[in-house]
């Protein structure tokens, strides 16, 4: 089945009717029960009373749980009335949803022959086939614009772009891919973003790549530049099933001269769907580079080649919008996969245990300690000077850590390690920049670490590697 527009939130009827006779036997491995079970439920064992109402219900619910819709158009009695409404109620969901900063998109890829390929669903000939990919849309510049015209990229705002549009604009995509939506809402575009949506959308990430029956063998997610790295490290620090994520995103709004969004958005599914990026861990794909997200911090506040690996070289690049590498997969000798069910059973659930990130100066005032603690923070990194070093304060930090306070300490500068003291009273970052270092505190108090623990899991391969042994009460 070919379209000319990708499937999406507002499915024209006649797709959905021409699905519905391709499709047999769908099994969804991310929500309990089928979606057209739900359907029947909620509306086709009650066909006096249908309303939009009704469908707009089972429109969000798609949308928030699962990113793909089927309607078993069998199930209802007046089919006709049926779409109409259905559709007019989804494009009413999407349009509330495209104002949000988190959306899914699920890709579908086509095999060989041209045939779509549909995630958990069961082919009436059940040939081997070209596997899923997903993409998942979170907004920011990518989706935003100017009314100042043009040569703005710095006063533009949300426009209202929907995923559909962006989507459009890369039309040498629709010839082997169909993307279909869900939102997670953001006030705020990326800086907004908080720990507990993004913990969900890499828990919801995880079970959909990682679980065993899964079809999708890779995915995207477009992320607002302003926190795109946070979310690359936490989701490199939690998925661990060999599939590639790759994040992309734009510093260039929609309206801008030279729009940069539709290049990354491409190489990005692009990448996802290369055999050669498995094993790698989380990828971002920017300005035709590939960066290892584990390190990728944005260098840059405006500028389009916006993103670097603070520790290490890129992966590879684009030619062609085809990834180009330069090494076989390999992962870094210094990270460290956390286990999400331990993380997902700490008490801050959904989110992340709070941890702030203050900044050493010449008289750094170690009161901001003491006064994160009493704010709540179960955790502090603090931006040291040089090679990790904290000038002042070190009384406050002392009596912060002696009631319990977890402290690490990295450094200011773009490059270069926080190394390890000789005898350690707090953790030093090692390798691993401040805003990655917060991220990884936060997993490790979560996971029930304690100082020693986590003294041992920022520096224990770094001492190892410098002939520096530690242990506790060494």
């Amino acid at each position: 089945m070919t379209t000319e527009s990708p499937i999406s939130t507002a499915w024209p009827q006649h797709e959905l009717v021409e699905l519905q006779q391709k499709v047999s036997k769908p099994s969804w491995t991310v929500a309990e029960d089928t979606l057209i079970n739900l359907y029947r439920r909620s509306w086709g064992k009650h066909p006096d009373t249908p309303d939009v109402e009704n469908v707009n219900t089972f429109a969000k619910f798609c949308f928030r749980n699962t990113g793909y819709c089927i309607v078993d158009t069998g199930a209802l009695q007046d089919r006709e009335a049926a779409l109409t409404d259905l559709n007019a109620a989804i494009n009413e969901a999407a349009m509330t949803a495209a104002r949000a900063s988190v959306p899914f998109y699920l890709v579908k890829m086509a095999d060989d022959e041209g045939e779509d390929i549909i995630r958990g669903v069961t082919w009436e000939n059940d040939e081997e086939r070209v596997l899923s990919r997903w993409v998942l849309f979170t907004g920011g510049t990518i989706s935003g614009g100017s009314i100042y015209g043009a040569l703005d990229d710095t006063q533009y705002g949300d426009l209202g772009i929907t995923g559909e549009q962006i989507i459009a604009r890369n039309p040498y995509l629709l010839n082997n891919t169909q993307l279909a939506v869900s939102n997670w809402t953001s006030e705020s575009g990326s800086t907004g973003t908080n720990d507990a949506l993004v913990m969900n959308m890499t828990r919801f990430a995880y079970d959909a790549l990682c679980s065993e029956d899964s079809d999708i063998v890779g995915a995207v997610y477009t992320h607002g530049t302003n926190s795109l790295e946070e979310t690359a490290f936490l989701m490199d620090s939690l998925v661990n099933c060999g599939k590639p994520i790759v994040a992309v995103g734009s510093m260039r709004p929609w309206t801008y001269l030279s729009y940069n969004g539709d290049a990354n958005f491409f190489d990005g599914v692009k990448l996802a769907a290369s055999p050669e990026a498995r094993d790698r861990g989380v990828m971002v794909a920017f300005n035709a580079r590939i960066i290892p997200g584990y390190w990728a911090t944005k260098l840059y506040s405006t500028n389009p080649d916006a993103f670097g690996a603070t520790a290490t070289g890129d992966l590879g690049l684009f030619i062609n919008s085809l990834p180009v590498f330069y090494n076989t997969p390999s992962q870094s000798l210094y990270k460290h996969y956390f286990d999400l069910s331990l993380v997902s059973n700490h008490s801050s659930h959904p989110g992340l245990p709070k941890v702030d990130i203050l900044y050493a100066a010449r008289e750094f005032d170690g009161k901001l300690v003491l006064n994160s603690q009493a704010n709540g923070a179960a955790g502090v990194v603090i931006a040291g000077t040089g090679n990790g070093g904290v000038p002042t304060g070190q009384d406050e930090i002392a009596k912060a850590m002696e009631t319990g306070l977890q402290v690490v300490v990295g450094t200011r500068s773009p490059f270069g390690p926080s190394s390890p003291d000789l005898a350690p009273s707090y953790a030093k970052s090692g390798f691993v920049h401040v805003i990655q270092a917060r991220i990884m505190l936060q997993l490790a108090i979560a996971s029930g670490m304690n100082m020693n623990q986590t003294i041992e899991l920022f520096e224990g391969k770094f001492r190892k590697a410098i002939g520096l042994p530690w242990s506790p009460g060494s």
